[in-house]
């Protein structure tokens, strides 16, 4: 189910490599692979598998999470576990 898409995204400098669908930077769950907050393809897929992990229903939640990872979420967090963890933490939807 996707409910937040490359459409959603508020900032517009992401870079867009291209991925295979099984690449686990934009498949299955958060965990070790590293995350770049700069690439769209794994913010998109980031915050879509939080929004379907959490219950989010609507666009605003998933807008809040790029924002809060774009905006305050420390350099050194470079794994999606973390960045999991970390959003749960801050997250106020």
């Amino acid at each position: 189910m996707v409910l937040f898409s490359r459409k959603n995204l508020c900032y517009t400098d992401y870079q867009w490599n291209s991925f295979s669908v099984n690449d686990p930077r934009v498949s299955g769950k958060p965990d070790e692979t590293p995350f770049n907050r700069l690439e769209g393809a794994e913010m998109v897929y980031l915050v879509n598998k939080l929004m379907v992990l959490w219950d989010y229903r609507f666009v605003s939640s998933g807008t809040k999470m790029e924002k809060l990872i774009r905006e305050k979420m420390p350099e050194e967090i470079i794994r999606q576990k973390d960045v999991f963890v970390w959003l749960k933490e801050n997250l106020k939807v």
